[in-house]
């Protein structure tokens, strides 16, 4: 018995340390980055983010990619990062029982949170056709609603302020510019999009700890432009989301639309107010 309360003992002890070691660490993070990254640098940081956000992993998000925010920006993007956490549940290469369990939890947690948002992903009968003939007995979301569609963009202006931020060490300035350019998993069907065009970045990266590496791995690549203060990035969320990223405050973003360019400060943006559908749900979705 003594030796089984030692072993107790033992085992709170290192969970207690751990937790204090973390602590410190934050602390740490915090002091020597007095400032978020994601206001450019307006709002004095008090919290660690996690970029992306622990919600896109099935409970074993590796440690990693953490940045100094203030509460604005991280309580603001939480309607973000719920929906896009739920897309990037998708997976097609991985049905194993831990897997299914992540994409139940976050459907659940959205219909429960954000009941207009499931509203709003309801597919078009031309969609449900066009995911039935590229996967057997597949189904579909719709995406172009004015929730999601703002959605997915934010949170590639996120994600892109956070790596610009790691591969320079700088906040970017509020008159600089985020250029966001989203792909679902439609444009791999349709091969509109080559599914691994991130190589064409160098140095590609995958978030991991020494050997723990998620069942829903996250690569990306970052790139700066030699003599500016311009970077690019590329993000890939396994099979379901990838975002192509243009980040600083010299670049000709002409080509691109009013809908996919963000400034630093964007992630206070109020979500939409819903706006009912009148179609069904098909009687029978799978994913």
């Amino acid at each position: 018995m003594n030796c089984l309360r030692f072993v107790l003992a033992l085992s709170q002890n290192k969970h207690t340390l751990a937790l204090m070691a973390r602590k410190t660490e934050k602390r740490k993070l915090l002091q020597n980055n007095p400032h978020c990254i994601y206001c450019g640098g307006v709002e004095k940081s008090t919290t660690w983010d996690h970029m992306p956000n622990k919600g896109m992993f099935p409970k074993d998000r590796p440690g990693g990619l953490e940045f100094p925010s203030c509460e604005a920006c991280n309580q603001g993007s939480k309607w973000i990062e719920d929906i896009v956490s739920f897309l990037g549940s998708i997976r097609f290469d991985d049905t194993s029982a831990k897997v299914t369990e992540h994409f139940e939890r976050k459907l659940k947690h959205l219909t429960r949170t954000q009941p207009e948002v499931i509203d709003e992903l309801r597919p078009t009968l031309r969609q449900r056709r066009q995911a039935e003939s590229a996967l057997h007995d597949g189904g579909a979301f719709n995406l172009n609603g004015e929730i999601v569609s703002l959605a997915l963009p934010l949170y590639g202006a996120k994600l892109a302020m956070a790596l610009h931020w790691r591969k320079t060490q700088q906040i970017l300035p509020k008159n600089a510019q985020i250029a966001v350019y989203v792909m679902s998993n439609e444009r791999i069907f349709d091969q509109s999009e080559l599914p691994h065009i991130f190589k064409l970045l160098p140095n590609g990266e995958e978030l991991r700890q020494g050997k723990n590496r998620s069942r829903h791995p996250f690569y990306f690549a970052s790139a700066k432009v030699e003599g500016r203060d311009t970077t690019v990035h590329w993000a890939t969320f396994g099979e379901a989301i990838a975002y192509n990223l243009f980040v600083g405050e010299s670049i000709d973003f002409s080509a691109f639309g009013t809908n996919q360019l963000f400034s630093p400060g964007c992630l206070q943006t109020v979500k939409p107010k819903p706006r009912l559908q009148s179609i069904p749900w098909p009687d029978r979705l799978t994913f």
